[in-house]
């Protein structure tokens, strides 16, 4: 199973793939680190933007997309962009979303842990709450 683990983060969507096989798991290559949206208020840029992503999880053979949810109120609320790119990607017809909030996502982490240091990933930093948000869906499902 491929998971592809996603921060959004302005007009930007940066993913993280992470493959499970055999109870081992891979980080297979990706020929992007990030996807944009150049402007999320006009519909062609969010059908390109939901097209792109659909290629990749296609080409990929992706599984999953796990997208790390953002608040809706308070002092860390996701902004409005966030949320368009967010529903973009839900409704695409060919693409199995989920959501997966802070809270749930700190619990399957707490219970399963991480394997492997960040560091030794040789993923960039700005990956890092991707590649969690993936591992801890892997975590959540308990499939190893």
């Amino acid at each position: 199973m491929i998971v592809c683990g996603i921060e959004l983060s302005g007009n930007d969507a940066i993913i993280c793939l992470l493959k499970q096989e055999d109870s081992i798991f891979y980080l297979p290559e990706c020929r992007s680190t990030r996807i944009q949206c150049a402007n999320p208020d006009r519909a062609e840029d969010l059908q390109y933007f939901q097209k792109t992503f659909t290629k990749l999880a296609e080409d990929y053979k992706i599984d999953q997309l796990v997208i790390r949810a953002r608040q809706k109120k308070g002092k860390f609320a996701g902004g409005a962009n966030g949320f368009k790119l967010e529903a973009a990607l839900q409704v695409a017809p060919s693409l199995k979303v989920s959501l997966m909030d802070a809270s749930e996502q700190k619990a399957n982490l707490k219970n399963y842990g991480v394997p492997i240091s960040f560091s030794d990933t040789k993923l960039k930093k700005f990956q890092e709450p991707a590649f969690s948000v993936a591992f801890a869906y892997f975590a959540g499902k308990h499939e190893w």
